[in-house]
């Protein structure tokens, strides 16, 4: 698992992708706090964190596109079908090198926050819990995010078709909610209960919700196994 993380690792920070979609995240992060935090005197970070989800949606699939589908191409699948390693450890080493080019984008972003809490008017309160809260729930988001892109891309061989697919996916996983809020009854309440955005309000409150906390890994863990069961397939066969 460690040489396949590695070699993840070297393939993003080698090529200008990583870079790009890092710089570019800072550069949204950076005008959304101006305009939100600063322009408007709004101290509550965590809401700016939430304002950049319908970003990091298409920021996501971008990031893991190339995690299978690269492989496939290149015709380097083989040599990990035939490897004496076992599927699981190629996913999460894969899906891990992954998650370090999204924990730089949450890194950079922490400039912010800091940013506020030293140059805030005296007597003010900064929102420690809030923040704390609000990044905890966008990690969790991400980190699910990241497992659907991984899945995106061990279905196809194409790396824009993996990204489009992901974006496609995340785009319904985020409206889920709003679609179960205007069917209503029980199938719409199914939709809600099954939402990654119903989760993330209490947080952004500063609450800490133990069950979305299960909620998220236990949708991450089922993503992950799904992609290791689609690679498996492919294995066997």
């Amino acid at each position: 698992m460690s040489a396949v993380f590695k070699r993840e690792i070297q393939s993003y920070f080698k090529s200008p992708v990583a870079y790009c979609i890092i710089g570019f995240f800072g550069i949204l992060t950076g005008l959304y706090f101006w305009n939100v935090n600063l322009s408007n005197m709004q101290i509550e970070f965590s809401y700016t964190l939430g304002s950049l989800i319908s970003f990091v949606i298409f920021f996501i699939p971008v990031i893991t596109m190339k995690l299978f589908s690269d492989d496939k191409k290149n015709g380097t699948e083989v040599l990990f079908r035939t490897a004496p390693v076992s599927t699981w450890r190629i996913v999460i080493g894969k899906y891990l090198a992954s998650a370090v080019v999204f924990g730089c984008m949450l890194l950079e972003s922490m400039v912010c926050p800091v940013i506020m809490y030293f140059f805030m008017n005296k007597g003010g309160t900064f929102p420690l819990a809030m923040t704390i809260s609000g990044y905890i729930a966008f990690t969790l988001l991400g980190l699910a995010f990241l497992a659907v892109g991984s899945f995106a891309s061990s279905v196809t061989d194409s790396q824009p078709l993996a990204a489009v697919l992901g974006v496609i996916i995340l785009i319904v996983i985020n409206f889920i909610e709003t679609v179960g809020e205007h069917i209503k009854g029980t199938f719409g309440s199914i939709l809600v209960w099954l939402s990654l955005s119903s989760r993330y309000n209490n947080f952004v409150l500063g609450m800490f919700d133990f069950s979305a906390l299960i909620f998220y890994l236990s949708f991450t863990a089922m993503m992950l196994f799904i992609t290791i069961i689609n690679i498996d397939r492919k294995r066997w066969n």
